[in-house]
């Protein structure tokens, strides 16, 4: 038997801790003894609690670059070699660097990182940004195989010299086949919308999200639109702020911030179109299992989210045009009959490309190939 450790950072429910929980669900349990080491505290702890995963917390991880990722960097190396991983698995970029250096000082067989995003973006300063895309390269010298949860990460890595082609590999995430087959029942029975039309989305109201623009133009839309109403589910540094912004406009009853809720699946019932208008993202299980319940999705236009909607499945809208955006939603209003069949459309289209089984066999292959 092979023990695996799968590295994380934070101990919440996003879709980077969930990747890990659905690729260990779909091992066997005698081929593999599975380990998770984060921060201490938090939702994605008791979930590998009640899966039975050995746990190891990490109680010196931030996510900020601090002097306590000296003392984690040590922790992390210390718990390698006392517990002899054949495999270690890190996720993001804090737990790629420091996890990929202790499990090489360690000599580990078999280190492999999942690109879920990366810590160098556009809107940054020029050294900031050559900062991080050094440090991820030099994360990617550390381990055997890279990865990429979509084709145009991959891409974009092999044309900045980030990594050798051979380490590089795409596998897409995918949904475990319970949850699968409980979200085409509710495509199943989606039925179109008799009055209002709801469009909503599970997210963290953050930078990466976009929510600032996002509930604005919402407010905008329903000033402009009666039939339009608005559920957006999370949390996060903006939560506040953008209660305070639908407010302003006066529009409590139509734009609706009922918090967090792991529970999505009841929403997605509610929901007549999803979407996801994002600075950045890889390959985000929300719009997967938007997907399954038959649900047309609105994106911004970056190349990850295009892989999965297209013109057929949901709507493209550049990023930061917010006149664009407000005119879809409006579009979508006036007619729904196109965004319903793009949601029947959109539930074919992730069955295919989404595959569980797929998933788990390609990693497992990859775990396998340790010495």
């Amino acid at each position: 038997m092979k023990k695996v450790l799968h590295i994380q950072l934070l101990p919440i429910l996003s879709g980077v801790q969930r990747f890990s929980l659905h690729l260990l669900d779909g091992l066997d349990r005698n081929e593999f003894e599975s380990w998770i080491a984060c921060k201490p505290g938090g939702e994605f702890v008791d979930e590998i609690k009640v899966r039975g995963y050995r746990y190891l917390p990490l109680p010196t991880f931030r996510h900020q670059i601090c002097v306590w990722d000296i003392f984690t960097f040590f922790h992390l190396l210390y718990l390698i070699k006392k517990h002899h991983f054949d495999i270690v698995h890190t996720n993001a970029s804090k737990p790629g660097l420091l996890g990929r250096l202790a499990a090489r000082l360690g000599k580990v067989p078999l280190i492999i990182h999942t690109t879920h995003t990366f810590p160098f973006l556009e809107h940054q300063k020029p050294i900031i940004y050559k900062f991080f895309t050094t440090l991820e390269k030099i994360g990617n010298r550390l381990g055997d195989y890279n990865v990429f949860v979509n084709n145009s990460d991959r891409l974009k890595s092999l044309r900045m010299g980030l990594i050798k082609p051979e380490k590089a590999i795409t596998i897409y995430n995918a949904l475990p086949l319970g949850l699968t087959s409980a979200l085409q029942e509710i495509a199943q029975n989606r039925k179109k919308p008799e009055k209002e039309i709801i469009i909503g989305s599970t997210l963290r109201f953050c930078l990466q999200k976009n929510v600032i623009n996002l509930i604005t133009a919402s407010c905008n839309a329903c000033l402009q639109e009666p039939k339009l109403k608005f559920i957006y589910l999370g949390e996060g540094e903006y939560f506040e702020l953008c209660k305070a912004i639908v407010h302003s406009y006066g529009l409590e009853e139509r734009i609706i911030l009922p918090g967090w809720d792991k529970d999505v699946l009841p929403w997605l019932k509610v929901f007549n179109v999803f979407i996801l208008y994002s600075r950045w993202e890889a390959m985000p299980f929300s719009i997967i299992e938007t997907m399954h319940s038959g649900l047309a999705v609105i994106v911004s236009d970056l190349p990850s989210l295009s892989e999965l909607v297209d013109n057929e499945t949901g709507y493209i809208v550049p990023l930061d045009d917010s006149a664009n955006l407000i005119q879809t939603f409006r579009e979508i209003a006036s007619d729904f009959e196109m965004p319903y069949q793009k949601g029947k459309k959109a539930a074919k289209k992730i069955a295919k490309i989404c595959s569980y089984e797929k998933m788990v066999n390609a990693y497992r292959e990859l775990y396998l190939s340790a010495k």
